[in-house]
């Protein structure tokens, strides 16, 4: 499963730009280097939808003393997530001209 926004042979180069003297055989660049970047796009992902969901309020962020952020569940605002989803899951549930799949 490849980047979708990338080409799999320039995440590759991205690799080897990072780290120049690299080698490695087939697999091993399927299973690490490309593991690699593909872990940290989903961090960079995963960083973007915490954001919005904290400026939603559907999530609490705190800082504790071990300098770490940890997100949470807005209890205050549990029903509205609850609809959210819902309503998320409804929308993938029925998609435009894809509703009847023997068209």
């Amino acid at each position: 499963m490849d980047n979708p926004g990338r080409p799999l042979a320039d995440e590759v180069l991205a690799y080897l730009v990072e780290h120049p003297q690299a080698q490695d055989t087939l697999e091993g660049i399927a299973e690490w280097w490309l593991l690699e970047q593909r872990i940290r796009d989903a961090v960079a992902d995963v960083e973007a939808a915490l954001s919005e969901l904290v400026t939603k309020g559907f999530l609490v962020a705190r800082q504790c003393a071990d300098g770490q952020t940890y997100y949470g569940l807005n209890r205050d605002k549990e029903r509205e997530v609850r609809r959210h989803l819902r309503n998320a899951q409804a929308a993938h549930e029925v998609k435009p001209g894809l509703s009847n799949p023997q068209n």
